[in-house]
């Protein structure tokens, strides 16, 4: 019988920037990331500027405005809208699948 070495791997919980740390790792300004909050299309972690708190579902968000921006010029407003109906659209493809797990049983 082979025996097999335990390792036990701590993984850290998902990290979380400042608002200065998530400006720095995305080439953006704060300004930015006060429109996006405007627009809804961000929602941070805290109630004040200072305490505002980012993960890498934010990180991700973002890049998906800079895209949209860059590859077809759209602007802020439009990068909301555009962010609003690819959620919804998330949304519903998820209660697709649910649905459709249920009918196979």
């Amino acid at each position: 019988m082979v025996k097999k070495d335990l390792t036990i791997i701590a993984i850290e919980a998902e990290p979380e920037l400042s608002l200065e740390e998530l400006c720095e790792t995305c080439h953006i300004t704060p300004d930015f990331i006060c429109e996006l909050i405007e627009y809804g299309t961000l929602e941070p972690k805290g109630i004040a500027l200072e305490t505002w708190r980012f993960d890498t579902r934010h990180l991700q968000r973002i890049q998906r405005v800079l895209r949209l921006q860059h590859d077809l010029g759209i602007n802020m407003a439009g990068a909301a809208l555009a962010m609003d109906l690819m959620d919804q659209i998330e949304k519903l493809q998820a209660q697709i699948e649910l649905l459709e797990k249920s009918l196979q049983v």
